[in-house]
């Protein structure tokens, strides 16, 4: 309970910094909010269909994501894939 609880609060801090950063001239702030996402959906499952619409609507955010994935520790591509676009899922199944 208390991992699920500091890995959101760090989710939440990686967003918010991210999305502060995305207006400076380093390409940092996107990345960071990315994976602060990821990992507020690897805590609490009510985040991930938010995350799949997400990469449905914005293919840029899901190419992030993917790469995002290909690089990250294994619970975290686990959650990658929980969070693929339903067409992504149709195709792969």
């Amino acid at each position: 309970m208390i991992a699920r609880i500091a890995a959101s609060v760090v989710g939440f801090v990686l967003v918010v910094y991210g999305v502060v950063a995305a207006i400076s001239p380093l390409p940092v702030g996107v990345p960071l909010a990315v994976l602060g996402l990821l990992m507020i959906a690897g805590a609490n499952p009510w985040a991930r269909p938010l995350i799949r619409r997400m990469r449905a609507r914005w293919r840029w955010f899901d190419r992030l994501v993917a790469l995002a994935g290909k690089h990250a520790p294994q619970q975290m591509k686990s959650t990658v894939e929980a969070t693929e676009p339903e067409q992504d899922r149709q195709e792969k199944g």
